[in-house]
């Protein structure tokens, strides 16, 4: 380039000629001139309040978005270019500094800045390209290229407002060289340079491809603005346009290069808004420029797309390249024109059927199809401005490919579709797909897109109607069935049902009336017969099955064919229980959208549900229990009532009650209770029901039947018009005490259930105080206030109580499962026998009948069979009978025990058969704790008679001696007896009397008769060592006097026929308390003298050797 051209040399002629000729006119008509000077100066402040204050230009403020709707103040649309019919112009001061009004008018100053004009574009493409030699002072820096820019745009602006005033004639010339100039330079090469050119510092940015880029903006515009005031040619106007329109394609195609596919559906076509501003104004400048050949921004669009296009490589790459920057241009225009008042913009023609089928004609892989998708769903729902041929063409291509798992990914991976888990889900994720207005999501399927967009383009085509178009919906559905055959679908994969399962979705989602449409799609879908397709494909036609059935329940559809059709395909493959889960994961949903029960809703409470319960686990009961609990609450409503709730309950009570009586006892839900106190409001014969429920097996749920009494009772207090009989109180008591023994006071259904029991009348006669109930065992209070209430009371009242009594316990033999008897519920069982009786022995017992607690309990886990068999009792029975011993014994011994017969026996029996199983611990003490609780207890009243006839059954048993062997529980009793005589305190002489008074005598005769080197008989010498020299012994003179009673007793007893064995143990005893058997001796010689006097022999040598040994061992 020669900037020698434009480096004027005569610049300084130019201007002298001008002052010459502007002072001579003044000196040749001065005041005509001043007048007229004064009139232009009103007429030029006129026409200055009619200019723009301001330059108008780009300023650039970074790339552009998508929602950036806003432009610069000092830009060209915010300043009126759009709106006016002549373009405005500026302020004589903002076209130019350095000269004034009158200078710029002068044809020689315009010729000079037309020069600088064309030496500052020079400069800028120069500085672009990096030539740096430029002929201007060294002192200069980038901040010049802003006002080399500026001075451009301010030359057109002054081209602009002389062209309209008709001041210079050289307007068109300098027009064209400037056009002529610019198309030279803006080559290919030179927009790959300049198309990124943005900056978020705007004009102060001080880079020159910025100022040149943007500068072309507004050269290129007033340009065009010129020319459409001029008198040119149109097709000139024409050529340029399409000119700048090219480049503007262009600079987008770079722009497109530069991102990553995913981008384009986020980011804007234009590089920034600069770029955008000037779109928009050739976008609504086009048809006024060309009104006469009636040609718009998209006619201009699509031609310039085209040249483009001829300018790429000829390959099935490009071609889609090629295509997916036509849509992502396209869609950044068509809502630049949407954001303009100017509706003739919106009527467009995107040319979205035929470039779409050029783009599938290409071979596009899944991300192209999705991002493409994305890209042309706006333009096809916009407005209403959607086009059926679009999805008709996108169905043929992508019915073929319903079977493919439409992945984005490159690995080769068998991956199936992103399917829901249940029919349900599937209505919810289509209606939150149709529901959003934009589909940005490149996650979702080109298919699942294909489908949204057929949901919201079926929306839009009703309010078209009356556009002539109503045949279209017919039209684009009839494409789609026929594409359908019942061996098409049976071909169907798994990826392919999920397809055809989200496209009726979507076509029933978009439709409001459902009455022809539903119908078809379901005897589709009903088409892929269960017993035809395998398990997994099964499962998945199920839960397409269900999201129609539920659209059908949500659109008040008939469904007694569909669901009668459905559970025989169910039948035919034997209720197979992974379809009839899909089938039980609606059940709720389709109940909660029925409002009078009267379109089949019935039918689907059959035998398969049964089928189902009883194979599935614990968490699948539960969903059927509240589904059938939602379906009873339902029953009660008004509408429910006027309509099939007569059919409804007929269908519970002949396929769920029969279920739920069995699942009541088997199951652990607690769902089962409440559903049982509703059958029972459902039921004709309720009382019948309850009693059947509560008295029946006992249930697995331990808390069953405490649940089901709360439900009863809160469901009458709640229904207060019309309550269901409530359970009498004797059931009450009965279900609370059973919860009390088979849980604890603290379980939430017993607390429960406390609140109740405590305002019963029967319960408040006992006079109980609540603050005994919170304890830690409420069993004791309430039996110890009834037994307390029958010693109160006379004959007639006490059989009432025991009346009571057996109601309150009636079946307890049931209560403790055989397989928890191991378990601490073993243990409260039993604890709760000695509770009742111990505090009720009197009301437990009733003599002569079989049927009584007392009796019950005795035969069926005290005294069984078995145990009076002799074989041994299993697990820990032995644990827990040795830790209610004492209380059953004291129990027992509030009876008249020694004249009942029955009731002595038992008590002979108890001691007998549980005494030996009582050695489980090595633990002396542990072992006979009974015992010694026995004693203690029993001190005090009667002079322990109790303790004194157990002891002496248990010596009476157990130390018997047969043929001078002791028996083999022996060293168990006196161990026993050891550990009692160590229990007695020094002051207990009670306690230690009624011991001796039981077992003196028998430890004495087994010392007599039991062989010498029994172990035994050491054993007994030795607790007679303990009990002699225990300290309350020695201290109690009854005591000792009770020993030597004993011993006389023996003596007249035995002396005369067993006198060595007698004398033996009176030496042996002598041994060891000589003071104790000193005031014996004189006794014990008369015995002797009396003896052989009865024999007729005189002195008996052997009783005389034997007396003589005896006084050897005792003093004096």
């Amino acid at each position: 380039m020669d900037y020698d051209l434009f480096q004027s040399d005569d610049d300084e002629d130019i201007l002298t000629a001008f002052n010459v000729a502007t002072q001579r006119l003044q000196q040749e008509t001065p005041s005509h001139q001043m007048e007229l000077d004064k009139q232009n100066g009103e007429d030029d402040d006129d026409d200055d309040d009619d200019g723009l204050d301001i330059l108008p230009e780009f300023n650039c403020t970074g790339r552009d978005t998508p929602k950036a709707n806003s432009y610069p103040r000092a830009g060209f649309v915010r300043n009126g270019f759009t709106h006016h019919d002549h373009p405005p112009y500026s302020k004589w001061e903002q076209i130019c500094s350095d000269f004034n009004k009158e200078q710029l008018q002068v044809a020689a100053v315009t010729q000079y800045l037309y020069n600088e004009a064309c030496k500052n574009i020079q400069k800028l493409f120069a500085a672009v390209a990096g030539q740096q030699q430029l002929q201007a002072p060294t002192t200069l820096s980038n901040s010049i290229w802003y006002k080399t820019r500026q001075q451009v745009t301010q030359f057109y602006h002054l081209l602009l407002r002389i062209h309209d005033e008709h001041i210079c004639m050289e307007t068109t010339r300098f027009l064209e060289d400037l056009r002529q100039l610019l198309n030279n330079l803006l080559d290919a090469e030179a927009w790959k340079v300049l198309y990124f050119a943005e900056h978020s510092k705007g004009n102060d940015c001080q880079a020159p491809a910025y100022h040149l880029y943007h500068g072309v903006l507004e050269w290129r515009f007033l340009d065009l603005i010129l020319l459409s005031g001029a008198d040119a040619p149109q097709t000139l106007l024409l050529s340029q346009l399409e000119r700048t329109l090219d480049d503007l394609v262009l600079c987008a195609s770079h722009h497109y290069r530069s991102k990553h596919r995913p981008e384009l559906i986020h980011t804007s076509a234009f590089m920034c808004r600069c770029t955008k501003e000037l779109w928009l104004l050739l976008a609504q400048l086009a048809p006024k420029w060309l009104h006469q050949s009636q040609l718009d921004i998209w006619e201009l669009f699509h031609k310039a797309m085209k040249g483009h296009r001829t300018n790429e490589a000829d390959s099935n790459a490009a071609s889609l390249a090629f295509h997916e920057f036509y849509a992502w241009l396209r869609l950044s225009l068509a809502r630049l024109c949407d954001d303009t008042d100017n509706e003739s913009l919106g009527a467009a023609n995107f040319q979205t059927g035929s470039l779409l089928k050029q783009f599938l004609y290409s071979q596009p892989d899944e991300q192209q199809r999705r991002v493409y998708l994305c890209l042309l769903a706006p333009l096809e729902l916009q407005r209403g401005r959607s086009d059926p041929d679009v999805l008709c063409q996108l169905w043929e291509y992508l019915h073929r490919s319903l079977n493919c798992n439409f992945n984005a990914g490159t690995e080769q991976l068998e991956q199936l579709p992103l399917t829901c888990p249940s029919g349900a889900a599937y209505v919810e994720r289509y209606s939150k797909l149709l529901a959003r207005d934009q589909l940005e999501d490149l996650n979702l399927s080109s298919f699942t897109m294909y489908a949204w967009l057929l949901g919201r383009t079926l929306k839009l085509l009703p309010a078209q109607q009356q556009q002539g178009r109503g045949n279209q919906r017919q039209k684009l559905l009839g494409r789609i069935f026929s594409k359908f055959s019942a061996a098409k679908l049976l071909a169907l994969n798994e990826p392919g049902i999920h397809h055809v399962i989200e496209l009726f979705l979507c076509l029933l989602l978009s439709h409001e009336d459902l009455t022809e449409l539903a119908p078809k799609l379901r005897e589709m879908l009903l088409c892929l017969a269960l017993e035809k397709l395998p398990p997994v494909r099964r499962i998945l036609v199920a839960k397409g099955h269900m999201a129609l059935l539920l659209l059908h329940a949500r659109h008040r559809l008939a469904m007694d064919d569909y669901v009668a059709k459905l559970l025989g395909q169910l039948s035919a493959i034997r209720n197979d229980v992974e379809v009839a889960a899909i089938f039980v994961g609606s059940l709720q949903s389709v109940f909660d959208l029925a409002d009078d029960f009267a379109r089949g809703e019935q039918l689907l409470l059959g035998p398969w549900l049964t089928h189902y319960v009883e194979k599935c686990g614990q968490a699948s009961q539960d969903r059927v229990w509240q589904a059938l609990h939602s379906l009873i609450q339902r029953l009660g409503e008004p509408r429910a009532i006027s309509g099939n709730a007569s059919g409804m309950k007929e269908a519970l009570q002949q396929h769920i009650l029969p279920l739920l009586r069995t699942q009541y006892v088997a199951g652990h839900s607690t769902w089962l209770p409440r559903l049982a106190a509703e059958f029972v409001g459902l039921d004709k014969e309720r009382e019948k029901l309850m009693v059947n429920f509560l008295q029946g097996p006992e249930p697995a749920n331990m808390a069953a039947s405490a649940q089901l009494i709360v439900h009863l009772l809160e469901e009458r207090s709640s229904q207060a018009p019309a309550p269901s009989p409530s359970p009498s109180s004797a059931i009450i008591l009965q279900v609370w005490i059973k919860s009390l023994v088979l849980l604890t006071a603290q379980h939430e259904s017993v607390a429960s259930l406390t609140g109740h029991v405590v305002q019963l009348e029967e319960f408040q006669q006992l006079a109980i105080d609540p603050a005994s109930l919170a304890g830690r065992e409420p069993l004791c209070a309430f039996f110890g206030a009834l037994g307390r209430r029958a010693q109160q009371g006379d004959a007639r009242i006490r059989m009432q109580l025991s009346h009571r009594l057996h109601a309150y316990v009636n079946h307890f033999e049931l209560w403790l499962p055989p397989d928890r008897l191991r378990s601490e519920l073993g243990s409260r069982f039993y604890s709760f026998l000695a509770i009742v009786i111990y505090n009720c022995p009197s009301l437990a017992y009733v003599r002569s009948k079989p049927s009584c607690f007392f009796h019950l309990s005795m035969v069926r886990f005290l005294l069984t069979t078995q145990l009076q068999a002799g074989v041994t009792p299993e697990g820990r029975l032995p644990q827990l009978v040795h830790k209610i011993f004492p209380v059953l014994l004291q129990g027992i011994g509030r009876l008249p025990y020694r004249t009942d017969a029955y009731l002595g026996k038992t008590l002979e029996q108890l001691i007998l058969h549980w005494t030996p199983h009582f050695s489980f611990s090595p633990n002396a003490k542990l072992v006979a704790r009974p015992y010694t609780t026995l004693l203690h207890a029993d001190a005090g009243g009667d002079d322990g008679e109790l303790s004194q006839f157990v002891l002496q059954q248990l010596v009476g048993h157990f130390l018997v001696v047969v043929r001078r062997k002791a028996g083999n529980h022996s060293g168990l009793v006196i161990t026993l007896l050891q550990q009692m005589v160590e229990s007695i305190a020094a002051d207990q002489e009670q306690q230690l009397l009624s011991l001796l008074r039981a077992v003196h005598t028998p430890l004495l005769e087994h010392v007599m008769f039991v062989d010498e080197l029994e172990h035994s008989r050491g054993q007994v010498l030795s607790l007679h060592r303990l009990i002699v020299s225990h300290d309350c012994f020695r201290r109690s003179q009854p005591a000792r006097e009770l020993c030597l009673s004993n011993l006389r007793s023996l003596a007249d007893k035995h002396l005369a026929h067993c006198t060595y064995f007698y004398f033996q143990m009176l030496i042996k005893l002598a041994e060891q308390s000589p003071e104790l058997l000193t005031p014996l001796l004189p006794y014990v010689r008369e015995q002797a003298r009396l003896v052989e006097l009865k024999r007729g022999a005189g002195e008996d040598v052997g009783i005389r050797k034997c007396l003589q040994r005896l006084e050897q061992v005792l003093p004096g």
